[in-house]
This record gives C-alpha cells, structure tokens and sequence, in this order.
C-alpha cells in the first residue's frame, strides 16, 4: 500500500520558489486531493533545481518504512523546522530567504513528514548539482538504483572560504554514492568514486550519473557499474562507465576497491575537438568586494589561451543569468575568441550559481550591478598586473575589452562606465541583449519575478527607486568614453528590445573623444539570436570589433574606418 504515494515538485508561478507535494491516494482514489500535503519549500531554485525520490525501507541502514530523498534550498525555521508553507514567507523579513541551505534532506516518516539534513559537512559547503550554463545534454540529478536502495549523485566542494583553507575553488564535478557512515551512527557520507583520479578516465569535467548496474549477484562479489555522462571544455557529452569491485553490499567504493573506466561513446568530430581549448582555472581576489568585512573575496574563473608566440590581447567575457555558471564544461565560443588571439578570462562573478547560495545572493537588491560590477573590476586588474606573471604573451598596449551576453551584455555596459582617473577602465566593449534601463525592464519583461529578486523590489517603490537608477547603464550612458558595440534583438522579450534604442541615443550624447558607439539590431531575433545568418553576423562583427579596438594595428589587414592609398 505504501505505492500509493506520490512526491510531486509544485514550481510556483511568478517566484523562485517550488513546493513540495506528498499525495497519500491509499483508499481516495487519483482524483481525490484531500490527501495531498505541502511537506516543504524549495526557496532558491534558481541555484538548482529541486529532486525528489522515494528510498525503499531499510535503504542507507535507515528506517524500517519508506522514505523520501529531496535535493532541496531550505529555509530553516527559528523552531527547528523548515519552512512548510510558501504562504508564510509573506510574514517573514525581505532578506530571511538568504538563510536558506543547499542540501541533500530525508523525511523519514512519510505519515508524519518532517524536514531533516544529510549531514556532508559545514552547511552549503557541498554542491549536490552538476552545473551548465548551456543544455546538459543529460537530465541532472541524483539516480537510484532499481531496488531504490543506493543513490548516485554529482558533487563538488564550494564556498569561497576555501581560498583560507587552502583549498581551490574548482567548478569540476566528481561523482559520489551516497552511503550509510562506516561508524554505524545511523548517519550518511558521500563516498567517491574517483572518477577524475582513475587511470583511463576522463578528468575534470561536469558529470551526471545516468544508469546503475551490478554483477555477481547477492554474492558479494562482481562489480558495481555506474554509466554516466561526461563533459568538459573538449568534450560535448559523452557516456562513461565506472566499475569498481563491490567487497559487500553496502561499502562499495569503501578501503581502496579496485576500479575501471570505459568510454562508451564517441560523439564529438575530431576535427573540432583538435580546435578547443582547454582552460587554466584561476582565482582572482577582489580585494575591494562589498560587504565582505575588509576581507578579499576570491573569483573563480577560466582562462582561455591558445598555443603558439604571438602577443595576445585580454578580454574579459562575462556569462548570462546571473544565476548561472562557467563550469568546467562545454563553451566553443570561448575558444573561438581565444583561438582569434586574445587570452580570455571568463570569471563566475557575485550571483553566479555553483558557489555557495550566500555567493549568489551578493548581487541580489543592493549588491546588484555593484557586488557583481566590483568583481568584473578586480578581473580587469588581474589582467593587467597578476595575468603577466604567468603569461608573457599578454599584450595590453592598447588595453582590456569586456564583452557579454544578457546579464553579461548588462556587466560590459556597466563595466564601460567606470572611469578612473577621468579615463575609462576597459578600452572597448560589447554589450549583446543586456539591460539599459531596470525601469522598462521590470515593466515589459516576461520573467518579472526574476528581476523583482534581483532588484529587491520593484522599482516604483521608493527604497528601490534610486537603487534601480544607479544600477541602469542609461542613467550615466552619455559619460561614455570608449568605443562599445550593442547587439539585441529586437523582438526580445526577456530583456525587453524597448529600452535599446534610447540607451544607445544616450550613449551618442557622450562627447569624450574616446567614445564611439556601433549598433545593430536583428529583425525578428529574441533574446537568443537563432537563425543562421544573424548568428554569423553577430560573430563577424564581433570579431572585427576586437580587431579595430583592441590589436595593434596591422596596416595591411586590420580594417578601420577609409582604407587610405599612399
């Protein structure tokens, strides 16, 4: 009878948040919800996705029963609990979501549902998600076996207090069975399986576990295989297989079984894998960051050179969201203007997802476009002091370009308008379908929930009304000083095409002799540029804008403005 029930992820219309829903139809019947209850709230799915699985009874040395495995954000309650009811939010302070923790939970008893940690060390230390910026290629997520007894996950060490720990911020996954603890406290671990360490497996990349396998029986002897899904900056996706000797049941990857690794799959032409780069992770210290206490906070970020001698130009590339990531995953465009002979530096700045929730909420009501915009400012540095040191190629007579899309189209903008010393701080940028103005952009966006969190509000109320203006590159637009390329399409929606044109009327009114604006819009694009021919469009003028702004001139080769016969 214990089939009857059925977990259900509710995501609530309008918010960042998702309810939990246990349905008991024992003697109801499908249609009769008078069984159904609201176990717990997902207050942050933006950071990932929440997951829920029933375990069969006795799984993990647990209780006799049933129970329910969650991947969730929760809130914990000054009682002890966690926050049940979405409803009850409302009555709670503005910022009391920020408390929210990242985590693997067990309700034990499904009759009397109650919220409790898996305990994998200090609270959102641990990431149970394999983060993308771009289509997985593989639905993320934990995986039972069939008798639902063991569970597979990805994980990876965050928190930007590993930098005092001596431990590097990585965005790399490793892969974990989740298992009763050797010390039988009727506590859980996460054992790994050693996937990046295994002689003749695939290394650093993001991994999802797809499938689960045994052999040899109750016997205690074969293999475990776990199939899973396997990518990095070379590699789109392909599948896996771990096997490693199971000396019982329950301690598979325990005391130093022996282990393998397959590839299953080939699906990516060697002619473009031999084209790829794989990065170099960094870590920047913003030693000015907002509301760190005095402290440095240390940015994770990725740094694209290609081979050979040539002087190479920095540009900082700045991700979307921003509750996304730059894992170490698949990104051919980072290669590509890599390959074009600039070094790249793609950071994982405030609000970026993979590092903890408290690193993502920084840039959420004050912190936005400045906790986030500090960040970009330390990158700038590093490029021009620290980069030096471990690359000699480095080039920066004519200075750092900053670059982006949707969030990051908003960042370069932001990032055009820091001046020091009555110059500006980046040489060129491109601003691709990023925000101009936050009043338009709350009014006519379709994802209104998402700018009322980053905003804090919404900007007709009084305490957010300033903060939205400071934070919109149209208020200081006519202070331009460098040259800047605006892309957007002009059916866009997302970060709505409305607030373009007088952005860049403003931007035109700057009268530094420095400043110079480009322009153009898609026809019938979105947010996304999809057909072929705008995306080859965005890419050559992209590319020929770095060219002019950012290399040394090559007389021969390097267009700019009248070609001149002498």
């Amino acid at each position: 009878d214990d089939a009857a029930h059925i977990a259900v992820v509710h995501r609530l219309p309008d918010a960042m948040l998702a309810e939990i829903v246990l349905m008991d139809h024992r003697d109801r019947g499908l249609d009769d919800r008078s069984g159904s209850k609201v176990v717990a709230v997902d207050c942050r799915q933006e950071y990932c996705t929440p997951q829920v699985g029933f375990l069969a009874p006795d799984a993990l040395d647990g209780p006799p029963g049933p129970s329910l495995l969650l991947r969730l954000n929760a809130l914990p309650l000054l009682n002890g609990g966690h926050l049940c009811d979405a409803e009850r939010l409302k009555t709670l302070p503005k910022d009391a979501v920020k408390e929210a923790v990242h985590g693997l939970w067990l309700i034990e008893d499904l009759k009397a549902p109650r919220l409790s940690p898996v305990h994998m060390g200090p609270p959102n230390r641990i990431d149970v998600f394999s983060g993308s910026y771009g289509r997985p290629g593989a639905a993320e997520g934990f995986r039972l076996d069939p008798s639902r007894c063991r569970v597979f996950l990805s994980a990876r060490t965050t928190g930007t207090e590993q930098q005092a720990d001596g431990v590097p911020i990585s965005y790399s996954d490793d892969l974990y069975e989740l298992s009763a603890a050797a010390e039988g406290d009727g506590s859980l671990e996460l054992l790994p399986l050693r996937t990046a360490t295994h002689e003749g497996g695939p290394g650093k990349g993001c991994k999802i576990p797809v499938a689960y396998g045994e052999t040899g029986g109750d016997r205690g002897q074969g293999e475990v295989l776990v199939v899973y899904h396997h990518r990095s900056p070379t590699a789109r996706g392909d599948l896996w297989l771990a096997s490693q000797s199971k000396p019982n049941r329950f301690c598979s990857w325990r005391g130093g079984a022996s282990g393998r690794e397959a590839r299953l799959t080939k699906t990516m032409p060697l002619s473009l894998q031999r084209k790829l780069l794989t990065p170099t992770e960094v870590m920047v210290r913003n030693e000015a960051a907002p509301h760190c206490g005095g402290k440095a906070l240390p940015i994770h970020a990725l740094r694209f050179a290609p081979e050979g001698d040539g002087p190479l130009q920095p540009l900082l590339w700045l991700h979307g969201g921003p509750m996304c990531q730059l894992s170490f995953d698949y990104n051919p465009l980072l290669s590509w203007l890599a390959s074009c002979g600039y070094l790249v530096l793609a950071p994982n700045f405030s609000g970026s997802t993979g590092n903890g929730l408290g690193f993502m909420n920084r840039v959420m009501a004050d912190g936005c476009g400045v906790a986030d915009l500090f960040d970009c400012l330390a990158c700038a540095e590093y490029l021009k002091t620290e980069a030096r040191k471990v690359e000699p190629r480095l080039d920066t007579s004519r200075g750092v370009a900053v670059a982006g899309h949707s969030w990051g189209g908003y960042l370069a903008s932001m990032c055009l308008l820091q001046h020091v010393g009555g110059e500006s701080v980046f040489s060129c940028g491109v601003s691709m379908a990023g925000i101009a103005d936050w009043y338009v952009q709350q009014r006519h966006t379709e994802v209104r929930y998402y700018d009322y969190a980053l905003m804090g509000g919404w900007v007709y109320e009084k305490e957010v009304a300033a903060r939205a203006r400071e934070a919109s590159p149209i208020t200081r637009a006519a202070e331009l000083r460098a040259p800047i390329l605006v892309l957007h399409g002009d059916k866009d929606i997302d970060v709505p095409f409305q607030q373009v044109p007088p952005f860049v009327e403003a931007l035109r009114r700057s009268t530094h002799g420095g400043a110079a604006v480009e322009y153009h819009a898609y026809p019938g694009e979105g947010h996304g540029i999809a057909g072929t021919e705008a995306q080859a469009d965005v890419l050559d003028r992209l590319r020929t804008f770095l060219r002019v702004n950012l290399k040394p001139w090559d007389f021969t080769d390097n267009p700019h403005g009248e070609v001149a016969a002498y």
